[in-house]
């Protein structure tokens, strides 16, 4: 599924995801941008193409600071207000699917698809891996190399130590890429 494909299934005022796509070009992202959103739509499992999906994965990082801790939170109030003409269901369901983004916990099939997606990139191949981690690198510009390093090992190595990294049927040929690419990740990082 392309963008324009997403958007006009969801059906909003071109003035609302217009400014979604202006937030997206944000100059502080390199890697949570309209390419990531681009992606994961691409890789929707057929029969998954629900609107509530479809809007939490445009709104998932829609509020991206690297120096906040509350982006998941700040996006889902977005998603309150931006699709306040939803059923009060389909916008809770939205909501509880980006915060779900947070941790990447097991969960509902839905939540589990959105996951996945959202992490998609750890099992790609090593270049498009690489040019990932160096854009996250650059979102995190303003934290010193050592302290980065240090706290990117940390939080990659939790995905290493989880029995699963990809939680549905669809995305579990990328589990074995996505150990390779991040256990290189690791090793470079605490060379």
């Amino acid at each position: 599924m392309t963008p324009v494909q997403s958007l006009q299934l969801l059906d909003l005022p071109s003035i609302l995801t217009s400014r979604w796509i202006g937030q997206l070009h944000e100059r502080h992202r390199y890697y949570h941008t309209l390419g990531h959103i681009e992606h994961m739509l691409a890789h929707i499992p057929q029969g998954y193409e629900t609107t509530e999906l479809i809007a939490a994965i445009w709104l998932h990082d829609i509020v991206y600071n690297p120096h906040g801790a509350n982006n998941e939170a700040l996006s889902a109030e977005q998603a309150q207000m931006d699709l306040r003409r939803w059923s009060p269901e389909s916008r809770q369901r939205v909501v509880q699917l980006i915060l779900g983004t947070k941790y990447h916990m097991p969960a509902a099939d839905e939540q589990n698809t959105l996951n996945d997606l959202d992490l998609l990139i750890l099992g790609e191949k090593p270049e498009r891996y690489d040019a990932y981690a160096k854009h996250i690198r650059l979102e995190y510009a303003h934290v010193p190399i050592n302290s980065y390093s240090k706290n990117r090992a940390l939080f990659m190595r939790n995905f290493l130590e989880l029995g699963r990294i990809y939680m549905t049927p669809s995305f579990a040929p990328y589990e074995d890429q996505a150990r390779e690419n991040i256990a290189r990740e690791i090793e470079g990082l605490t060379a």
